[in-house]
C-alpha cells in the first residue's frame, strides 16, 4: 500500500473537525514509535516505499548505548509496516571516516598508532580475522542484532565514494561551497576560510587525511598531501579517495537515499548542531527535505559513570546484553522507554527486577479488556509487547500467553541442579507448568541467560552451590527435633509440592524454643553451606526428598521413625 494512500483513509477517519491531522485512525497504535511513524507517512507523501535510516561510524567496538538508534528505526519500521507500508531500512556504515584515535583495549595498539588519520576502511583488523579494522566491528554488530529479528540493508559508504556513486552530490556541494560556507558558519566560532571547500579524503599514497585541496571545475578535483607532500587528482565520476565532511555528507545521503525517517543523539540535536545545518544545506543544495527526526538520549550501565564510550574501552555491546537478556526483552527495555529519556541497563540484582516487570507486562498485553481504566495500560503494554515481538504479530485480549519460569525461581532451580538446562526443564515439566514444545523452548531461552547471569554477574552472597557430600553438625535437642520432623516427613512425601510443604514447615517448631526463622541458617548450612539462600520450601521441593534427606540427615544417628508435625 502507499503512503499516501495510507494518510488518506487515515484522514478520512478523522472526526470532522479534528485540527489534529496526525493522530491516528486507530487508537491501539498509540505508542511513540507508531506516533514517530505517522510524522513520516505525512512527509512521505506519494511513492510505494518508506526509507528509514541509521549509521554509525565503526570506529571501535559498537555499544549498547549505539544501538539505541539502530532500535529506535527498527521499531518506527515495525511501525509503518503495520499500518501496511512497504519499507526500506537502511543502515550506513560510516568506514570511510577518519580513524582518530586508538581506543582502550585494542590489541596491538603500537600498529595502530601508526596508522592514524587513515580510513577506518583501510586500517589492518589488529584481530587478524578481518580485511580491515572497520571490517572486524562491523561484523560484530551485524551478527549480534540478528537474534533481534534487526534486518537492514546494510551500505558501506567507502565503498560507495570509491565507486564514484556520489560524484553528483560532491559536484552540486562544490557548486554551492560559498553558500554552504555560510551556512557553517553561523554556527561556529571561528569562520571558515574563504578558500574552504567542501572535501574531505585520503592521500593515495600515505593513505591520511592531511590535504589541502582545490577544484578547477566540472569532475575534476585536485590535492595536496602535508604528511608526505605527494599531489593527486581525482575524477569524481571514476571514485577514489575524496568524500564529502560529515556535515555536508548527511544531508547529500537524504536526498541522494531519499531518506523519510531518521533519529540522531542528543549530540547532533542542539542548536546549531548537525541536524540543524543538515536541514539548511539538503534544501538549499540539494532540493530536498530533513527526514522526520527524533532526537534519543544517552544509554548507560548501571555502576559506570559517565556515558559508554568506545575510545574508553570497556563497553557493554549488544551481544554482552543477549548473555543476560532474552532477545523479545531486550527489544521491550528500548520499546519501553521514550528515545528521550535517558536509562540505564543493569547487570546486578535488577536484572531480576527487570525479568519481573517484563513479565509483569507480558500478562497485562494479553489480560482481556473489561472497559475499566485499567484498560488503557493493557493497551499500551499490549502495544509494547506487539513492538518488542521478533516478528510482527497481533496479541490478542484475554488469550493465555505461554508460561516462561519466573527468573528468581528459575535461578534457584539452576543452582539446585548446578546449571543443568535439561533437568531445570524437566523439574518444569513434571510439575505441569510446562506442557508445549514452545514453552519448552522459552524455558529453554530463559534458563541459558539466567545461568549466564548467575556465573558471571550475580552478587557472590547470591550464588551457592548443593553440598555434594553431607557434613555432620552437633545440635541441640529441639534442633534435632526439628530437623527430625523435617526429614521425616520428606521420607513419607519425597514428591510432596512446595504449596504442600508451606503449611507444614509453619509447624515443625511446634513444642520447642525455637523458630523456623532461627533454625533456618541450620538448615541451609546443611544444604549449601551458607547461613542463607533462597526460599527454603523452594530449594528443599527443587532437590527433591531423596536428596534433600541424604544431607539433613548425616546429623541424625538415623533416619528417624518419626510422625512430622501436623
Amino acid at each position: 500500500m502507499a503512503p499516501g494512500s495510507v494518510l488518506r483513509d487515515i484522514g478520512r477517519a478523522m472526526p470532522e473537525g479534528s485540527k489534529d491531522k496526525r493522530a491516528p485512525r486507530d487508537p491501539y497504535f498509540s505508542h511513540w514509535a507508531d506516533i514517530a511513524a505517522l510524522r513520516t507517512l505525512e512527509a512521505a507523501g506519494e511513492g510505494e516505499c518508506v526509507t528509514v535510516a541509521a549509521g554509525i561510524t565503526p570506529s571501535g567496538i559498537i555499544h549498547v548505548g549505539n544501538f539505541r538508534e539502530i532500535i529506535t528505526v527498527d521499531l518506527v519500521a515495525r511501525a509503518l509496516r503495520d499500518q501496511g507500508v512497504e519499507v526500506r531500512f537502511i543502515y550506513s556504515w560510516d568506514d570511510f571516516d577518519v580513524f582518530r584515535k586508538v581506543p582502550a583495549g585494542i590489541p596491538q595498539p603500537e600498529m595502530l598508532e601508526e596508522n592514524l588519520r587513515r580510513s577506518v576502511a583501510d586500517v589492518p583488523d589488529p584481530y587478524g580475522e578481518h580485511d580491515s579494522y572497520a571490517s572486524h566491528f562491523i561484523a560484530q554488530l551485524e551478527q549480534s542484532i540478528r537474534p533481534l529479528g534487526i534486518e537492514p540493508q546494510f551500505i558501506r559508504q567507502s565503498r560507495r565514494y570509491r565507486a564514484g556513486d556520489y560524484a553528483q552530490g560532491i559536484q552540486r556541494a562544490l557548486e554551492a561551497s560559498t553558500a554552504i560556507r555560510e551556512i557553517l558558519n553561523r554556527h561556529r566560532t571561528t569562520p571558515l576560510s574563504e578558500d574552504w571547500l567542501p572535501l574531505a579524503g585520503f592521500c593515495a599514497e600515505c593513505g591520511r587525511d592531511d590535504l589541502t585541496f582545490r577544484w578547477p571545475g566540472e569532475w575534476i578535483v585536485e590535492y595536496t598531501c602535508a604528511s608526505c607532500a605527494h599531489e593527486g587528482k581525482v575524477d569524481l565520476r571514476e571514485g577514489g579517495n575524496v568524500k564529502l565532511p560529515w556535515r555536508v555528507d548527511w544531508p547529500m545521503r537524504w536526498a541522494e537515499e531519499g531518506v523519510v525517517f531518521e533519529p540522531g543523539g542528543k549530540d547532533h540535536s542542539s542548536a546549531g548542531g548537525s541536524f540543524d545545518t543538515a536541514k539548511e544545506i539538503v534544501a538549499g543544495v540539494y532540493g530536498g527535505q530533513a527526514p522526520q527526526y527524533v532526537a534519543y538520549d544517552f544509554v548507560r550501565v548501571k555502576g559506570r559513570g559517565g556515558k559508554i564510550s568506545s575510545s574508553a574501552g570497556d563497553v557493554v555491546t549488544v551481544a554482552d546484553c543477549l548473555e543476560i537478556y532474552e532477545p523479545q526483552m531486550l527489544r521491550w527495555i528500548f520499546a519501553s522507554q521514550r528515545p528521550g529519556s535517558e536509562f540505564q541497563i543493569s547487570f546486578d540484582l535488577d536484572v531480576i527486577k527487570l525479568y519481573e516487570d517484563f513479565d509483569r507486562a507480558r500478562r497485562l498485553a494479553h489480560e482481556a479488556e473489561d472497559g475499566s481504566r485499567a484498560d488503557k495500560k493493557r493497551q499500551i503494554a499490549r502495544r509494547t509487547f506487539e513492538l518488542a515481538c521478533l516478528q510482527s504479530r497481533r496479541i490478542e485480549p484475554g488469550s493465555t500467553p505461554a508460561f516462561v519460569p519466573p527468573f528468581r525461581g528459575l535461578s534457584t532451580v539452576l543452582q539446585a541442579y548446578d546449571g543443568d538446562i535439561d533437568r531445570a526443564i524437566a523439574h518444569y515439566e513434571e510439575s505441569g507448568e510446562i506442557g508445549s514444545d514452545v514453552e519448552r523452548e522459552l524455558c529453554r531461552a530463559r534458563a541459558g541467560c539466567c545461568w549466564s547471569w548467575i556465573e558471571t554477574y550475580a552478587p557472590e552472597d547470591f550464588r551457592y552451590r548443593i553440598r555434594r557430600e553431607p557434613v555432620v553438625r552437633e545440635l541441640a535437642d529441639d534442633q534435632r527435633i526439628v530437623i527430625a520432623r523435617l526429614v521425616g516427613l520428606l521420607c513419607e512425601q519425597p514428591d510432596i509440592s512446595e504449596a504442600d510443604l508451606v503449611p507444614h514447615m509453619k509447624t515443625l517448631c511446634e513444642g520447642t524454643e525455637l523458630t523456623l526463622k532461627a533454625v533456618s541458617p541450620l538448615v541451609y548450612d546443611l544444604l549449601i553451606d551458607r547461613d542463607h539462600g533462597p526460599k527454603i520450601t523452594t530449594l528443599l521441593t527443587t532437590l527433591g526428598g531423596d536428596r534433600a534427606v541424604s544431607l539433613l540427615s548425616a546429623c541424625l544417628d538415623a533416619v528417624p521413625d518419626l510422625e512430622p508435625a501436623s
